[in-house]
């Protein structure tokens, strides 16, 4: 498989998942009583962001380097860009958690089992539809997670469906705390992800409207 392609099959998880709520996550053991609570407030603010466009790096231990665009709609659409460089071998991804439409050089493909398509074409998996919450610093809703927060109560290490997330650095982008640099890592694969600039991000409205 081309280095590029993986490098897609990567983004095509990220664009996966939509609004849902989010469980409470048991304190960790000797857990700062105001990170935690510091950690409620953040969580409940960023679990109400239902669209945004980042921009960034990406890197993974495999030896892929790709530019990443990703665009996601509040109506739980997102399109994803990934590119080598100098725009090489640009792979683009549209659709929802349901389906997909790869376009690549190599033509077009749609995939209504996103999962099974990375396994396929890349040779591994991932929880494709947490990669949404992950990328807003969040652990995947209705899934088991441990965290451990920093100072601020933002989260420092996340382990959740196999994985563990690396938090090394986060930016303010309008009043909210969003990650600027993280790392993912397996028993398989490590991934870097250096968000360059966060954009149009949608917090929807309450339920009752206020």
């Amino acid at each position: 498989m081309k280095p590029l392609l993986r490098a897609a099959a990567l983004a095509l998880g990220l664009g996966l998942g939509g609004c849902a709520s989010l469980a409470p996550q048991p304190s960790a053991p000797g857990e700062d009583a105001g990170a935690r609570a510091a950690w409620l407030a953040h969580r409940d603010a960023l679990s109400g962001i239902s669209a945004f466009t980042l921009d960034g790096r990406a890197a993974n231990s495999l030896g892929v380097k790709a530019d990443l665009h990703w665009q996601q709609y509040a109506d739980g659409h997102f399109e994803v860009r990934i590119a080598g460089p100098l725009g090489s071998g640009a792979t683009a991804l549209s659709g929802t958690a349901q389906r997909v439409l790869i376009r690549s050089a190599q033509g077009e493909e749609l995939s209504d089992d996103p999962e099974a398509w990375l396994q396929a074409h890349a040779g591994w998996s991932l929880p494709l539809r947490g990669l949404r919450w992950w990328a807003l610093g969040l652990p995947a809703p209705d899934a088991p997670a441990q965290t451990q927060l920093d100072a601020q109560g933002r989260l420092a290490i996340l382990q959740q469906q196999g994985w563990t997330l690396s938090y090394n650095e986060y930016t303010e982008v309008d009043g909210l705390a969003l990650p600027r640099r993280l790392e993912a890592s397996n028993t398989q694969l490590r991934v870097k992800l250096l968000i360059d600039r966060w954009q149009d991000v949608l917090k929807s409205a309450p339920a009752d409207g206020h």
